[in-house]
């Protein structure tokens, strides 16, 4: 099983880091997400993996309530340019505009969370 394959009972954590027109920071699959190591508290997690994917390290993450027990979704915008982003190699990350979800190419389960999302209240609250 890969790092970023939820196992039975495993929980995982994801994060959606938003640009200032409110685009999503994603990857091929799509947001940063991985499984949670043996101990590692969600919050800890979160930050671990988009260190992971970006080479960045964030200062406030938001949890964002999408109804998994087992998933732990995380929001934040720190508006961070692709330029200065040090993903591993052979990674690609990207912005996707909510507009352009469907179209994007990603997953389903990805393209399901990133609209459920942007339609949530918690995504209008950030642009009021």
């Amino acid at each position: 099983m890969s790092e970023t394959q939820p196992g039975r009972g495993r929980s995982r954590v994801t994060v959606l880091a938003l640009d200032r027109w409110g685009s999503v920071l994603v990857g091929g699959e799509g947001p940063p997400s991985a499984i949670l190591r043996e101990g590692e508290s969600a919050d800890a997690g979160a930050l671990r993996v988009f260190e992971e994917t970006t080479g960045e390290l964030l200062e406030e993450l938001h949890l964002f309530r999408n109804g998994e027990a087992n998933h732990h979704v995380y929001y934040c915008d720190p508006d961070l340019d692709l330029d200065d982003l040090d993903p591993p190699a052979g990674t690609s990350l990207r912005y996707v505009a909510p507009v352009d979800i469907d179209a994007s190419g990603l997953p389903g389960e990805a393209r399901t969370l990133l609209t459920r999302f942007v339609g949530s209240s918690a995504y209008r609250a950030m642009f009021h």
